[in-house]
């Protein structure tokens, strides 16, 4: 993926194949990337982020995969620095954040001292966003006016899209250079709309789910004009080509005493070596697996017990290689991290917790200057 859609800070998601006729799709680049998300500045009052590790000393590497076998694949050894509270000494964060609280239904924006200097309750329940650039975000409503709307961080609309004619929701929306890619549920379609909220393709989705609520959640523009698309509902990773026709699928195998397969599958990720990543959602885990379906490295949080690794939600590759892990603590609210960061090495370096300001961050999502 090219360079501007890694700036979802100014850029958000990728996942998926994009194939689509007359668009120019770009895959990505590093390690896989995901359209971006973009945050700037904005007025608004600050308040002092209540919660933040970061990882001193050297972290074990782990998950890495020789001939044929995972050795492991858990991450261990690194160790934390408490949270300072009560005046103390905070470490500075190594970037800014946007994130979205799915339980007070808040965006917010975090500056690398650790305050949150914007806030914005939309009229409406929202769980996902992407960044268009330094003063304007899109978001999905997902209940009540039921549009995606974008607005600028003095909070003045500048478009929205009434959608409740044509889908019954849509919770998920990733970007793609200078594309938005909506996913549409009942009927489950991949709406690619132009920045300014011009459609330009609706692509349907062969998604078998019944509800209309897990139908169709993140969709990704991939190499080869493809998508690459993740099914909530059947525990599925879907790539599709411009027609929507199959061409890749992978089914989660069942892993512990939860429900399955709805939820096991939350966020997708196209490596740069051709593998994809799965956030396995409720199972509290990653899988990296082959276009074979191998699992070649795992991740469940079992040797970090710090964590409280709840629910794998979101994966955002970054410049360097890592990927920052949204760690969804909904019905698990009040320890643990929001979100941690993998290095190229599946090494966990950082984290990061804020359990005075948000509850459970559906997206955590760095904003690389």
């Amino acid at each position: 993926m090219s360079e501007a859609r890694t700036r979802r800070a100014f850029l958000r998601r990728s996942g998926v194949s994009l194939c689509v006729s007359g668009l120019s799709i770009v895959s990505g680049w590093a390690t896989g990337f995901r359209p971006t998300k973009v945050v700037s500045s904005a007025n608004a009052a600050s308040s002092t982020v209540g919660m933040l590790a970061q990882d001193v000393g050297d972290a074990t590497t782990g998950g890495q995969t020789t001939g044929g076998q995972t050795t492991g694949g858990q991450t261990t050894g690194g160790q934390t620095r408490g949270d300072v509270t009560d005046g103390g000494k905070q470490e500075p964060l190594p970037f800014e954040l946007m994130i979205c609280d799915y339980v007070r239904f808040k965006l917010s924006r975090v500056d690398r001292s650790g305050k949150v200097v914007w806030e914005h309750s939309p009229a409406g329940k929202v769980w996902d966003f992407v960044l268009v650039d330094e003063d304007t975000i899109v978001y999905p409503i997902i209940t009540d006016t039921f549009e995606v709307r974008c607005i600028d961080f003095q909070k003045k609309l500048k478009w929205a899209w009434p959608y409740a004619k044509q889908y019954r929701e849509i919770i998920n929306i990733t970007r793609h250079q200078s594309q938005l890619i909506i996913s549409g549920q009942d009927p489950p379609q991949a709406i690619v709309m132009s920045l300014d909220g011009t459609i330009q393709k609706q692509l349907p989705i062969p998604a078998k789910y019944q509800h209309h609520h897990g139908q169709l959640g993140n969709v990704y523009a991939v190499g080869g004009n493809c998508f690459l698309a993740q099914l909530w509902g059947e525990g599925t990773v879907l790539e599709v080509d411009s027609s929507g026709k199959e061409v890749w699928r992978y089914q989660v195998p069942k892993f512990g005493l939860g429900r399955y397969p709805a939820g096991t599958v939350q966020d997708v990720l196209r490596l740069d070596n051709g593998n994809t990543m799965v956030a396995c959602g409720t199972q509290a885990r990653l899988l990296e697996v082959d276009r074979s379906g191998r699992i070649v490295w795992e991740f469940d949080g079992k040797l970090n017990p710090e964590l409280n690794f709840t629910n794998a939600c979101g994966l955002q590759p970054l410049r360097n290689g890592s990927i920052l892990v949204t760690n969804f603590l909904r019905g698990n609210a009040g320890h643990g991290a929001h979100a941690f960061l993998l290095s190229k090495e599946r090494a966990i370096t950082w984290t990061f917790r804020d359990h005075k300001n948000v509850t459970a961050a559906s997206q955590v999502w760095a904003i690389e200057s």
